[in-house]
């Protein structure tokens, strides 16, 4: 009798469990033992087949992460994104693309000390990412890294007996003489390198960039968003200036160094042609040129060095992660950023995309794919700027380049009159 009471007890005992895993009324259970996920919506401007193999591992090991991804066009990310929280209806995170990550940096929580502190992102992220500390705040964790680089025609340089593409600029203006050739009508039938103007140059204002950085100037001081375009050097110009003056001299008929020209197509578009021997673009351009023109003979490299100089640096746009002010779920957000900076995740994304990790660890291993060896290799030596206004410092540095190649500027007015357009676009004190 005592028996069938024992089992009549645990019988009862055991639906009483079960009934309360099923509902989820037992702490840490659910339906078939698990939590219900909690759901965070991803946000970016990355192809979603480039994500989602990842996104479903992730969703697959973390049984309380309900991660899913949402693609946004480039172009109308931030509206969107705007019109999603003036609706309360905006995503959980965000990829930011460097054009948004300032400029819309009071939409995004500080994750700083709570959720990551200034030393741990030092210590995991590469140099050049440290423009997205702020004074005690981090509103964005750095993902993924995009380098300039210095895409190179294989058989025009061959025809030269050129074998290695430049290594320092003083490299280049060499062989982009001797690649250059002007037919009788004066017309530039090919050219050795893309520089010198701004409307036809792709990426003109990061090639500038990169050459006042390359020169020891942040052009915008982090992290209190002061410009120092026109800080002079030890030497009587600006770092500025002469960046100024060296890529202007590309597009001037009376200069040695004399390679392009407004009547040329853009660069794009001409190293495409075969018809341009060195190309600046960036790692993530690499799949379209390559679906373009499969039978173009070319390959990347590091983009030139100031002979001598103390310091080594690619220009490069950060990818990052933002978590909204307004998302209902910031620590599952954040446990989802920490998911997507593994290796496994980073290592499967980044080389789909053409891009480095922004982890610094990842970037000294060997990759079997030699584009993605090249382009990790550099991501290494990144540095940028922060831009509030991406549209507007893109006019300014149009401007400068504009008023140098007419003459109605010298090299200081013109360097001085950008730093002043410059600051009127960040926030005053």
């Amino acid at each position: 009798m005592k028996v069938q009471v024992a089992i009549i007890v645990i019988v009862i005992i055991a639906a009483a469990l079960a009934l309360m895993v099923f509902s989820g009324a037992l702490p840490g259970s659910g339906l078939f033992g698990s939590r219900p996920k909690v759901p965070v919506v991803l946000w970016g401007i990355f192809p979603e087949e480039a994500l989602s193999e990842t996104i479903t591992r992730i969703s697959r090991v973390d049984e309380q992460l309900g991660l899913s991804y949402v693609e946004k066009s480039p172009e109308t990310l931030e509206t969107d994104f705007l019109n999603a929280l003036a609706k309360g209806q905006g995503p959980d995170l965000v990829i930011l693309p460097p054009e948004l990550v300032f400029k819309q940096r009071d939409k995004f929580l500080n994750l700083a000390p709570v959720f990551i502190t200034e030393r741990t992102f030092r210590d995991t992220f590469v140099d050049g990412t440290e423009i997205l500390l702020g004074v005690n705040e981090i509103r964005a964790v750095p993902f993924l890294v995009d380098p300039l680089m210095l895409y190179w025609n294989r058989d025009l340089s061959r025809n030269e007996s050129f074998s290695q593409p430049p290594k320092t600029w003083d490299e280049l203006l060499t062989q982009a003489a001797k690649l250059t050739k002007i037919d009788q009508a004066g017309n530039i039938s090919t050219s050795g390198v893309a520089l010198g103007l701004e409307t036809n140059v792709l990426y003109f204002k990061e090639i500038l960039s990169m050459l006042i950085l390359q020169a020891g100037n942040p052009i915008v001081e982090t992290p209190v968003f002061k410009p120092v375009l026109a800080r002079a050097s030890l030497s009587s110009k600006t770092p500025a200036e002469n960046a100024l003056r060296f890529y202007t001299e590309f597009a001037r008929p009376s200069k040695a160094s004399y390679t392009w020209s407004a009547a040329q197509p853009n660069s794009s578009e001409t190293f495409l042609r075969g018809n341009l021997a060195f190309y600046f673009a960036f790692a993530s351009e690499l799949p379209e040129l390559r679906a373009k023109n499969p039978h173009l003979n070319f390959d990347l490299t590091s983009p030139p060095q100031i002979r001598g100089g103390n310091l080594a640096v690619t220009y490069g746009r950060i990818h990052s992660f933002g978590i909204p002010a307004a998302s209902l779920h910031p620590e599952a957000a954040f446990r989802a950023i920490q998911h997507l900076l593994e290796s496994d995740s980073l290592l499967a994304i980044a080389p789909k995309l053409s891009l480095a990790p922004a982890k610094r660890a990842l970037l000294s291993e060997s990759q079997q794919n030699p584009f993605a060896e090249v382009v990790f290799r550099e991501a290494v030596r990144i540095k940028s700027w922060p831009e509030i206004d991406a549209k507007k410092t893109s006019e300014i540095f149009a401007g400068m380049i504009r008023s140098i190649y007419s003459g109605a500027k010298s090299t200081n007015n013109a360097v001085r009159d950008a730093e002043q357009q410059l600051q009127a676009t960040y926030p005053q004190e």
